[in-house]
C-alpha cells in the first residue's frame, strides 16, 4: 500500500505551529487585527512550505530541474567544491513563492557533501540585472554542495546556496546514499538559486527564461555508452 506524504514539509511545521498558536492566543485577548495577521502568516507558511507529488519521468537519460523557479545561467563555469574544472552550469533562482523542495536530478549515490559557510547577498537575480560586483559577492554565498555519482559512473553536483531570504539550507543527503530520480533531497527555506554542475557533453534540452519544475523538467540529456 502506497504511504501518503503530508502536503507540507515537515520543515514548516514549527513555523505554522508558532503563528497558528499566536493568531489563538491574540483572538482570545481581543487583538482581532493581529490575530489576522498572524493567522495569515500561518496560512502563508503553508503556502511556502507545500510538499507536492511530481510526475517524475522515467528517462534514465535525463536530467531533471533539482528545483522549481526560473533558469538564469546556463554556461561553461568552474566547479569549485569537487570537480575543480569546467563543466556546463545551470543556474535556478526560487521566488520566496515557489515550492521549496530540491529534488535529484537523476538516480545517483552520494559521495560526498561539502557544506562552505559565506555571505548572504541577493543570489537569485536574472543574469541581464546582475551588475558583476553583485555575482561576484553572491558566488561567496553560504553553500552545500552535494557530489553525485550516476549508475553509469557520470559525476555531477548539486549546490543548494543561501540568499538575502532565504538563510536556511536542508539536505538530507549523506554519503552512500542512493537516490532515485526526483527523489526529495532537500529544501531552501524562502527560496534563493540552485546550481547544476553536469558532465562534459550533457545536451541541453531548456533555456534562459524558462520556467522549471522539480523533479519534472528535463533541463538535459546525457546519452548512455551501452558498448
Amino acid at each position: 500500500m502506497r504511504i501518503r506524504r503530508a502536503p507540507v514539509a515537515s520543515e514548516g511545521f514549527v513555523y505554522i505551529g508558532i503563528f497558528s498558536i499566536l493568531a489563538w492566543a491574540t483572538a482570545i485577548l481581543g487583538f482581532t487585527v493581529l490575530s489576522f495577521l498572524l493567522a495569515l502568516l500561518a496560512i502563508l507558511n503553508v503556502f511556502f512550505f507545500r510538499d507536492p507529488e511530481r510526475n517524475i519521468p522515467n528517462d534514465p537519460e535525463a536530467f531533471l530541474s533539482p528545483a522549481d523557479g526560473v533558469i538564469i545561467v546556463i554556461e561553461d563555469s568552474y566547479e569549485r567544491d569537487f570537480l575543480n574544472t569546467q563543466v556546463l552550469k545551470i543556474s535556478i533562482s526560487l521566488a520566496v513563492y515557489d515550492c521549496h523542495i530540491n529534488r535529484m536530478p537523476t538516480a545517483c549515490r552520494v559521495v560526498a557533501t561539502k557544506y562552505t559557510p559565506g555571505s548572504f547577498h541577493i543570489a537569485n537575480m536574472p543574469g541581464f540585472l546582475y551588475p558583476d560586483s553583485m555575482k561576484k559577492k553572491s558566488e561567496d554565498n553560504e553553500r552545500l554542495s552535494t557530489l553525485v555519482e550516476t549508475p553509469e559512473g557520470q559525476q555531477l553536483v548539486v549546490s543548494q546556496i543561501a540568499g538575502f531570504l532565504a538563510r536556511r539550507i536542508v539536505s538530507y543527503a549523506k554519503p552512500e546514499m542512493e537516490f532515485k530520480i526526483g527523489e526529495r533531497f532537500g529544501m531552501i527555506k524562502f527560496g534563493s538559486r540552485v546550481d547544476l554542475y553536469l558532465p562534459e557533453g550533457s545536451q541541453i534540452e531548456a533555456k534562459v527564461g524558462e520556467r522549471v519544475w522539480a523533479g519534472e523538467t528535463i533541463l538535459a540529456r546525457m546519452e548512455i555508452n551501452t558498448e
